[in-house]
């Protein structure tokens, strides 16, 4: 095993608040976000509800507070042509058909 392996072995998964994203309301999930801010990575993985959500993964990517953070939505092509903004700023697209 090389050097770059052992890295990404070591390295811890990050923890999934796609449900805490999905059901608690933009200040419950902003306190949430207080409270998990000693996680060194957190990800959230969602289908695609409307362009208000995709902003708001967008918003959870941009602020950080030192956290490694992934985001994803399950969309088809039309929906994420709805904000490619979103999608170009770090949200991964995951394609539906």
């Amino acid at each position: 095993m090389n050097v770059e392996q052992s890295k990404i072995e070591s390295e811890p998964q990050p923890r999934d608040i796609s449900e805490e994203f999905n059901n608690m309301g933009v200040f419950e999930f902003l306190d949430f976000l207080e409270s998990v801010r000693k996680e060194s990575a957190l990800s959230i993985i969602v289908d695609w509800k409307d362009k208000y959500q995709a902003r708001r993964l967008k918003a959870f990517l941009e602020n950080t507070h030192g956290q490694k953070r992934f985001a994803a939505i399950r969309a088809t092509k039309e929906q994420m042509q709805e904000e490619p903004n979103v999608f170009s700023s770090g949200v991964k697209w995951i394609e539906i058909k």
